[in-house]
């Protein structure tokens, strides 16, 4: 039986699972376990639990995700992101298009405490979108803002998915957080001038008509009626939400703390950003200890500001056991379904008959790009990353790219694909987490789409700003 052939099944077999409604890594692991017993025999299933064993007991860099998602936890759930978005709000918000840079900077700052895409959009996107919307912002163009800024999570460090690149492509976990901060500001500082341009040329995104103010002279008879009875009703809300202000006292508490937010509120969260990020950059610690060191600082600033309840402190615990199994759970079945294909000479094979193809490297890189694209519109980063690192990195290496610099644009790709319609995560996370129809999402994600992939073409051909960090750091980036 042909390699092409086996490949076809393998994909097919996981597929079918998948479409089943099998989680991702589940549809990974049976379909290991199936190759093995079509082309390897039931002896190879020992290897299952070989690599469960190596990567639960032995390898400690599954433990650096765990810990940076129970560092994000503790900072999203002790309300850090209202708070870096309220001070940052009051520093450029009366700025023509402000409170849209004050997002993507509230975005910037959070994605270097969080590691996460879908977090990053989750907790800036919370107030923002309602601010934006009620200051006369374009709900479609509100939404993408938050969209494109909340993919910023997983490129700048601590990021969750650069460290699974780095496991699996045995790559300096290191090297390649810290490959990822002149790419993540890059990136950053692309969507805030895009934001700039587009609201003085086109207008009414910032000043839209559902959520503008007519002056009186402007309206018209039927118009005041309208307004009125929207007066009265708006008095007959504000009578029912004092009859249920016992409920929502703890909620009102909050919101006035987030709305007298200074630089000193946010100041310790900058510190804990140098403290992670600086003890790797000098070399003071790995990226176990950094983490550390992060969740220490988390969970000191929300004690310390007094935000720390039962109920916080239990759902850091839960959602930190929850994703963090789920991240082992991927690895254990993503390294069987590479041993697999180890073994049944298929990635070698792709290799080398895209190595002789006689096809520019670059041609071959926008293939692989476009396949990032698809696979990253219908499931997370990490699975993405497992399911083609395996074959594509050697062929790549064998091309010339090194492999931090195809960790950066594979990660990129995976962001872009995040907020790339119909089924990017992040639209269906702003979705549950805002009232903005799926079709004023969708229709504000699209320029920055094309924004961010502007941004991936510029690190495609100047590889140098994905290696300048780690090189001035003295690491030989190969």
């Amino acid at each position: 039986m042909g390699q092409g052939f086996m490949l076809l099944i393998i994909f097919v077999i996981m597929l079918f699972f998948m479409f089943t409604g099998t989680s991702v890594f589940s549809a990974m692991g049976f379909t290991a376990v199936i190759g093995m017993l079509i082309w390897l025999g039931f002896s190879y299933l020992a290897d299952f639990g070989t690599i469960a064993d190596n990567q639960i007991r032995v390898n400690e860099n599954q433990l650096i995700a765990p810990i940076f998602i129970m560092m994000s936890e503790f900072l999203s759930q002790g309300q850090v992101a209202e708070d870096i978005f309220a001070v940052l709000n009051r520093g450029v918000g009366r700025f023509k298009g402000g409170l849209a840079i004050a997002t993507t900077l509230a975005c910037t700052i959070f994605a270097a405490l969080c590691g996460s895409s879908p977090a990053t959009a989750a907790s800036i996107g919370k107030i923002s979108i309602a601010e934006m919307t009620k200051r006369g912002y374009a709900p479609s163009f509100a939404v993408g803002t938050v969209a494109a800024g909340g993919t910023l999570g997983i490129m700048i460090p601590p990021s969750i998915t650069f460290c699974l690149y780095g496991m699996l492509t045995e790559t300096s976990i290191v090297q390649l957080l810290m490959a990822g901060i002149i790419p993540g500001l890059m990136l950053s500082s692309i969507l805030i001038i895009s934001i700039i341009i587009r609201v003085r040329v086109a207008p009414e995104l910032i000043n839209d008509q559902a959520g503008g103010f007519k002056s009186p002279g402007d309206l018209n008879l039927q118009e005041a009626r309208e307004i009125i009875s929207e007066a009265k009703a708006l008095a007959v809300e504000e009578k029912a939400e004092k009859a249920a202000s016992r409920q929502n006292a703890a909620d009102i508490a909050n919101s006035k703390e987030t709305k007298g937010a200074t630089i000193f509120t946010i100041l310790p969260a900058l510190v804990l950003i140098f403290v992670v990020l600086g003890s790797m950059l000098f070399g003071f610690a790995t990226p176990i200890e950094a983490a550390g060191y992060g969740v220490v600082g988390a969970f000191a600033i929300i004690l310390a500001q007094r935000r720390l309840t039962g109920k916080i402190f239990s759902n850091v615990l839960l959602n930190t056991a929850r994703t963090g199994t789920m991240m082992v759970f991927l690895m254990v079945c993503g390294y069987t379904m590479t041993r697999l294909i180890s073994y049944l000479g298929i990635a070698q094979s792709i290799a080398t008959v895209i190595a002789g193809s006689g096809l520019h490297k670059y041609v071959v890189l926008l293939l692989m790009t476009v396949l990032w694209f698809i696979l990253g519109c219908l499931m997370d980063p990490a699975s993405m990353l497992i399911l083609t690192v395996p074959f594509l990195h050697p062929a790549l290496k064998e091309m010339g790219f090194n492999a931090v610099h195809i960790g950066v644009l594979s990660v990129l790709a995976a962001q872009i694909a995040m907020i790339t319609p119909p089924v990017g995560m992040n639209l269906f996370v702003l979705k549950a987490n805002s009232n903005v129809t799926m079709a004023d999402i969708i229709k504000g994600a699209v320029p920055y789409v094309l924004i961010l992939f502007a941004g991936y073409v510029i690190l495609a051909f100047v590889p140098e700003i994905t290696t300048i960090v780690p090189k001035l750091m003295g690491f030989n980036v190969r």
